[in-house]
């Protein structure tokens, strides 16, 4: 399986990969792909006591009167216990990842509620699969940690809401190179070309 994981991705990368890498850190972009492609090579499945039961599903909810949108990279149910794991896939380095932990594992939480909607249960395990170093970050659900998720979500959009001023980096690398909305923003424009 795993040699056919591989070879899918060389043949599909440069289709699938619809944005470019920014240019700094040099080599982002190489390393990115030698490392995905490494993960693929050495794939092993998940076990024949895990069950599939969904891969970048695409979901709609309504969390406290608020609707969302995401996508859910792969979930699965243990064939023996029940219980269900939800794994996002996470690109990012494992420093960036551990210094905001806590903060990550929303997302995880929040796809939560897509299981519970969706497949009738809480998962049992959250987990991100840092497929460059090879590693999973677990994370045993906890009904507490759910519920501060839903309360910091319903804050986070009234903060949103009541916003007047949007404050921009200083140093225009995520204007440039991440911001999703940077061809639609009336600053954007100040910081991209700015010197």
């Amino acid at each position: 399986m795993s040699f056919e994981l591989a070879d899918a991705y060389e043949a599909e990368y440069d289709e699938a990969v619809k944005h470019y890498f920014p240019p700094f850190p040099k080599g982002l972009a190489g390393r990115y792909y030698d490392e995905g492609l490494q993960y693929f090579r050495s794939f092993d499945g998940f076990g024949d006591d895990m069950e599939i039961l969904s891969v970048e599903d695409k979901f709609e909810l309504d969390i406290r009167d608020n609707r969302f949108v995401g996508i859910a990279d792969l979930v699965l149910r243990d064939r023996n216990s029940g219980g269900i794991t939800v794994i996002d896939h996470k690109s990012k380095s494992m420093n960036s990842m551990k210094k905001a932990q806590y903060e990550n594992t929303r997302q995880l939480y929040t796809y939560a509620a897509y299981v519970k909607e969706r497949f009738g249960a809480f998962p049992t395990l959250l987990r991100f699969n840092m497929f460059r170093y090879g590693v999973n970050i677990d994370e045993p659900f906890s009904r507490d940690r759910y519920a501060e998720t839903m309360d910091w979500i319903e804050r986070t959009i009234a903060e949103i809401k009541a916003e007047k001023e949007w404050k921009v980096s200083s140093s225009g690398y995520f204007c440039r190179f991440i911001c999703s909305t940077r061809l639609y923003c009336p600053i954007a424009g100040e910081i991209m070309n700015a010197k």
